[in-house]
């Protein structure tokens, strides 16, 4: 990553707009976070560079990391599918676009419950994993490049507002496509769990070029309410998950965690490392709706 030259704090939090209220949270690598002291975000300044991000990206998706994400897809289908349970009863049926939607995993999901699915995804390797039969419904771009305004009655965005440059314009652009009443569902790290106070620089979400932006309840809340969005209720996200998978993922952000993990869970028979459970690893889930 390239180095940034660290000059003054920034001059407002990207978020509340508190002016002069951040601290410098930590060094990581190259990159510094800055903490608003108001609203509780975490974020990086100054950002790393587009095309810097987009290389990096490219690179990721093609990576062992990614082929991790690729050859999880039955873990992958479950936990969407108890992520849909969860918020099915606060949206409406219609037409549903995932933004960020990768291999489109909670597009098949929301599909057998009788969605009309659509996805947005920019890697090309991302959407060649995809199912056969909804590659066509995924639009190769951004959001902001995809031409639909006010067509459907969800917008999902999981895993994703973390990695953006501007994540107000990201929200305002998801009010855009929504109908009046529309739902948005988000998730992301949660800068307010406990791993984050514990660790400080070593929490594993703290990750340059990559974690951009990380909210906390209030910050995320602030954010959607300042965008237009009401009935917005910001709770703990979980993940269907197994050990196995979190080692493999933690691996390479924080080596000495995984190391630990490892040895704890060495006696631990391999079947019940793979096994799948729905724990809090530190996300929040927020729905909100457009008036």
């Amino acid at each position: 990553m390239p180095a940034h030259p660290v000059t003054a704090a920034p001059p407002a939090c990207p978020i509340c707009e508190t002016a002069a209220h951040a601290s410098r949270y930590c060094r990581k690598d190259e990159a510094s976070y800055y903490r608003c002291r108001s609203c509780g975000l975490i974020f990086q300044y100054p950002l790393p560079a587009r095309s810097s991000m987009i290389t990096w990206a490219n690179e990721e998706y093609t990576s062992g990391a990614y082929r991790d994400y690729v050859d999880a897809r039955p873990m992958k289908i479950r936990h969407f599918e108890d992520r849909l349970s969860e918020i099915v009863d606060r949206v409406r049926p219609g037409r549903l676009l995932d933004v960020g939607c990768s291999c489109g995993y909670f597009m098949e999901v929301a599909a057998s419950r009788g969605f009309d699915v659509q996805g947005v995804e920019f890697s090309r390797s991302a959407i060649a994993a995809a199912n056969a039969n909804l590659r066509s419904r995924i639009f190769e771009g951004t959001l902001d490049e995809m031409p639909v305004n006010g067509m459907f009655d969800v917008v999902s965005a999981f895993d994703l507002i973390e990695h953006v440059q501007d994540p107000r314009a990201l929200l305002r652009r998801c009010a855009g496509v929504l109908k009046p009443g529309g739902a948005l569902v988000i998730s992301t790290p949660d800068a307010g769990h406990f791993l984050r106070f514990v660790m400080r620089s070593r929490w594993p979400m703290l990750q340059p070029m990559q974690h951009l932006f990380l909210f906390s309840r209030r910050a995320l809340a602030s954010a959607l309410r300042a965008e237009g969005f009401q009935e917005v209720s910001v709770d703990t996200a979980y993940k269907t998950i197994n050990v196995e998978y979190l080692i493999n993922q933690i691996k390479p952000l924080n080596p000495l965690l995984s190391v630990t993990l490892g040895t704890l869970t060495h006696a631990v028979p391999n079947s019940m490392l793979r096994r799948d459970r729905r724990v809090n690893i530190g996300e929040i889930l927020a729905v909100a709706r457009r008036s």
